[in-house]
């Protein structure tokens, strides 16, 4: 039997890469022909087009960025604002959880934490554990951000009262201790290989009533003196110019969302 070569993944991620891009330049420039053309009737099948086109963005970045092997991965050691970039995270994530029929929350023990790390990662850290907690929760659920701040640590807690974790597990089956019972799973994993790279770790708890939280713990590093802070962009564009946030959260958010008027607003 023919052996299956070890960089099959990566060539395979490869030539998904080069057909999104052709697909992603195709629906930049059928949108304003079907506008301007259709009808506003075809408005929701433009909206499907991009939410699906977003959620395939989602899933190969993730990929892309699992397959990169421990020694490989890299990050942006900047001066940012941890407190900062929840917050406007937070802002953000507000007004796209009333689409999905949630109530979100932010609470920060702190208005200013300086510390150092890579914002860019930090921000698709936080959007995985949000899409998760989103996905838990449920129409009619509610989920929330909070910042604290232990010692010399931060502490990111990412919750949701949806029914929580499966507690029966099978003994035979080895289980990802941020395993849960739908989807792939792979942001939460993403999530955790950025926090493994500043230091941190990700631990699920069960909720006493219902519902989970996942719960980042970060060091504070202070900058080096002289370093000058940056702010971390709110839209993050490594797939190609589009939303971090809208890319991270396609797979929660109804395709209303994904109207090209609103994402273009």
């Amino acid at each position: 039997m023919e052996s299956v070569p070890e960089d099959l993944g990566v060539l395979l991620v490869e030539q998904f890469r080069a057909q999104m891009n052709n697909l992603a330049a195709a629906v930049q420039l059928l949108t304003p022909v079907v506008q301007e053309k259709a009808g506003p009737q075809y408005e929701p099948y433009l909206a499907i087009l991009h939410q699906s086109l977003y959620r395939m963005m989602r899933m190969l970045g993730n990929l892309e960025y699992l397959q990169l092997p421990e020694s490989e991965l890299t990050m942006e050691k900047t001066s940012l604002d941890l407190a900062g970039l929840c917050r406007r995270l937070g802002e953000q994530v507000d007004s796209l959880a009333g689409q999905a029929g949630l109530e979100f929350s932010y609470e920060e023990e702190r208005g200013s934490l300086i510390t150092t790390g890579d914002g860019t990662l930090l921000r698709r850290m936080l959007l995985g554990l949000l899409a998760n907690a989103f996905r838990a929760a449920g129409k009619g659920g509610h989920t929330g951000l909070r910042l604290a701040v232990r010692e010399e640590r931060a502490i990111l807690t990412v919750w949701d009262d949806g029914p929580g974790m499966a507690l029966e597990v099978d003994p035979a089956e080895e289980q990802d201790p941020l395993h849960r019972p739908t989807g792939l799973g792979l942001g939460l994993r993403v999530a955790r290989r950025i926090a493994a790279l500043h230091g941190g770790t990700i631990v699920f708890e069960q909720r006493e009533d219902r519902g989970c939280r996942a719960v980042v713990s970060l060091p504070i590093q202070p900058p080096e003196a002289g370093r000058v802070m940056c702010t971390p962009r709110a839209d993050w564009d490594r797939s190609g110019g589009f939303s971090d946030l809208m890319v991270e959260l396609s797979a929660v958010l109804p395709y209303e969302a994904f109207f090209p008027r609103e994402l273009e607003s």
